[in-house]
């Protein structure tokens, strides 16, 4: 199978996506319509389609819909192959004889007793979460940014976002063993510790946003968006 190959399924390893693809496959959605029939948060939605990635593409009315690729892969899911891929192309017919064989051994490997795919499923979920949690943040530090004055509840607010992103980074290294997902935690504990000591020190209600404190915002925001790009 091809690398483009190899990822476009890979992409469809979680249910969501392949429910993306399914209902784009009936008719173009818009995206306030997929996340009706989801049932699923809009931070988790935009992260599946940012999964999709070559898959998906929108016209100017703002639905999404199945390009070529995206047909391929639904082609893939319900065992529907192309005229094109099963036409007289020899290099296409190679391709699809080598997912049989692919399908095949999968088969095989359930019937000995594969792995449980519910621990790939949980980390795809965790990356989810966390990828919203990062979302949710940044517009925190955002609102942080519109004033000089702010409400101190939403720097607690913010705090509490980051300890759970920090958890759920560690969680995603248990997984995976990803190096880089410790990396981020590593960093966020020092903003942790940061916004933890001028809740302690602050006045109650409002609290100004010294150059100080904006500088640590404008750190913070900019490995939020590196977190949210790794993700």
């Amino acid at each position: 199978m091809s690398s483009q190959g190899n990822k476009r399924y890979k992409a469809l390893d979680h249910p969501i996506r392949r429910k993306i693809v399914q209902l784009l496959a009936d008719e173009p959605q818009t995206y306030s319509q997929l996340l009706q029939k989801l049932e699923i948060e809009s931070g988790h939605l935009a992260y599946h389609i940012r999964n999709l990635g070559e898959m998906l593409e929108k016209d100017e009315s703002g639905n999404y819909y199945l390009n070529r690729e995206g047909v391929k892969a639904y082609d893939f899911l319900t065992g529907e192959y192309s005229t094109e891929a099963s036409g007289g192309n020899s290099f296409e017919r190679v391709v699809l004889l080598s997912l049989v064989f692919l399908m095949l051994v999968i088969a095989g490997a359930i019937l000995l007793g594969a792995p449980d795919r519910s621990a790939e499923l949980r980390f795809e979920e965790q990356k989810a979460d966390t990828y919203v949690l990062s979302l949710q943040a940044l517009d925190i530090v955002y609102e942080i940014f519109e004033d000089w004055e702010i409400p101190r509840d939403h720097w607690t607010e913010l705090l509490l976002k980051v300890v759970k992103i920090k958890s759920n980074l560690d969680d995603l290294y248990s997984y995976s063993g990803d190096k880089t997902y410790v990396g981020f935690a590593e960093r966020l504990e020092y903003y942790e510790s940061e916004l933890s000591s001028v809740i302690v020190v602050g006045d109650p209600g409002y609290m100004t946003l010294t150059v100080e404190k904006r500088y640590l915002i404008r750190e913070l925001h900019t490995l939020l968006l590196e977190i949210e790009e790794a993700l």
